[in-house]
């Protein structure tokens, strides 16, 4: 592959995973895409989530009072935990992505600064990012965040009592790393273990980014998704590959598909259901981020990985200028994205 495709492909990447989150803000939660529909019409751009979402359940999740240096919610957000209905990003502009992109900004930033992953300066730069008032605009913290610090404050040790249930916004904070592991060897992806490590237990999570980055690496180098997955990899390289996406496909049913894998934030459900958008629609990056925004359920951390793996596939050279222009972190996004690109082209 020449440096020019190598350079539309890894900046259509990293553009698509923000462009994808993005879009999918105001989607995050519902179950119904008739309810969804009623309340946003057909997604097609960047749409400031609504006050209030009909689904919530931020009010039925527990934020205790936890000592300032350990605070990763505040009080401000705290009454909007307590209120009932509260959408989960409604302290979102339209164009802005959820922490888990807006922490995978801040450690590519950290990878970029030192050249490598240092874990302890990135969890450094990391609980400055979640308890420094003001710096973290999202409302909703997800249970790993939340666990992490709760353990910190009781004394207890993050690596023996994360949570069990990853998801696939745990799993895009560390979508750097993913790009970065495209450089070296097994000790990179390693890295997503040790990381992931902090947030998890069990290896659904790292095991799901693990095969996301070997994905992306393939893309990057000139396959496509579909190459990549039906020529190049075997079945049993992870759970994800068993699903039957080309009959999917070729029934043009999508409600099949996503009734069948499930729209929710599980890793067992939200990578297959990625990698069948993605190979549907993935010849056109807006479109498979704008599919995905529209079916519900974890919307977010879905939207990062489709946005990723199309963009990779389709190279920024066929992204639409518009969707990159009006994301809230464009140039913050461009800069870090140029220091990343150095360090592994």
């Amino acid at each position: 592959m020449n440096s020019r495709e190598f350079f539309d492909r890894f900046y259509g990447a990293w553009w698509g995973a923000f462009i994808g989150d993005a879009m999918a803000t105001p989607s995050h939660g519902y179950s119904s895409e008739k309810m969804l529909a009623n309340d946003y019409g057909q997604i097609s751009g960047y749409l400031k989530p609504q006050p209030l979402h009909p689904e919530s359940v931020l009010h039925t999740l527990p934020t205790g009072e936890l000592p300032p240096e350990f605070d990763y919610i505040g009080k401000d957000r705290r009454k909007l935990w307590a209120s009932r209905g509260t959408h989960p990003h409604c302290t979102l502009e339209a164009g802005e992505n959820t922490l888990p992109l807006f922490l995978a900004l801040h450690l590519a930033v950290s990878i970029a600064s030192s050249g490598k992953f240092d874990i302890d300066a990135w969890f450094e730069r990391y609980k400055a990012v979640m308890t420094t008032e003001g710096v973290n605009r999202d409302t909703f913290i997800p249970s790993v965040h939340r666990r992490y610090f709760e353990n910190l404050a009781s004394g207890k040790t993050p690596e023996k009592n994360g949570v069990a249930d990853a998801h696939m916004s745990d799993i895009a904070i560390f979508i750097p790393l993913m790009f970065f592991t495209f450089k070296k060897d097994i000790g990179n992806k390693m890295d997503i273990v040790r990381a992931l490590g902090k947030f998890t237990i069990g290896e659904g999570a790292s095991s799901g980014a693990f095969f996301l980055s070997e994905l992306l690496a393939r893309i990057l180098k000139g396959d496509s998704l579909e190459d990549a997955i039906y020529k190049n990899m075997t079945p049993d390289k992870h759970v994800s590959l068993a699903f039957p996406y080309r009959r999917w496909i070729k029934n043009r049913d999508d409600n099949q598909a996503i009734e069948s894998i499930g729209r929710y934030a599980a890793i067992e459900e939200g990578i297959p259901l990625s990698l069948y958008i993605t190979l549907k629609y993935g010849n056109d990056v807006a479109k498979a981020v704008c599919v995905n925004a529209n079916i519900g359920g974890e919307t977010t951390g879905r939207g990062a990985i489709i946005g990723m793996l199309a963009g990779a596939q389709c190279g920024i050279s066929r992204i639409p200028r518009k969707y990159i222009d009006s994301l809230k972190y464009a140039s913050e996004i461009q800069g870090v994205g140029e220091m990343l690109y150095n360090l592994i082209r």
